[in-house]
């Protein structure tokens, strides 16, 4: 009786782009292409949690949920910077600005930042 072959695993379908990308990664590091290292090695990192986020399964309240901690994470960098300026941490008096600013630089980043690690490890409930 001949046997089914089994299911290929997802996550095997990532060794050849990885193991490309560091290739390429080492290869421009040794030929000191500092632009092409990071590009390769930001890929390297971007590939697994892109096909995480396509592959997962989706359930009702998972994009809300990860909407509402996009808010949140945007607010923190804010808040806390904010706060920092305020009491004159790491600043001169008057010359707060920058805290502020660097906070509002921050604050997209941190939000998706957090979206993306509850869309990877966020569990419906039970």
């Amino acid at each position: 009786m001949p046997r089914e072959p089994s299911p290929l695993n997802p996550n095997a379908l990532l060794l050849v782009p990885a193991l490309a990308l560091a290739a390429v990664a080492c290869a421009a590091v040794v030929a000191r292409q500092a632009s092409v290292a990071v590009a390769a090695s930001a890929t390297l990192f971007l590939v697994p949690v892109v096909f995480r986020l396509l592959t997962r399964t989706w359930y009702r309240g998972l994009v809300l949920r990860g909407v509402g901690l996009f808010v949140l994470g945007f607010q923190l960098p804010l808040l806390i910077l904010g706060f920092c300026a305020g009491a004159h941490i790491g600043c001169e008096p008057g010359k707060c600005f920058g805290l502020i600013t660097l906070g509002a630089f921050l604050g997209p980043i941190v939000g998706v930042m957090f979206t993306v690690i509850y869309w990877l490890v966020g569990r419906p409930p039970a």
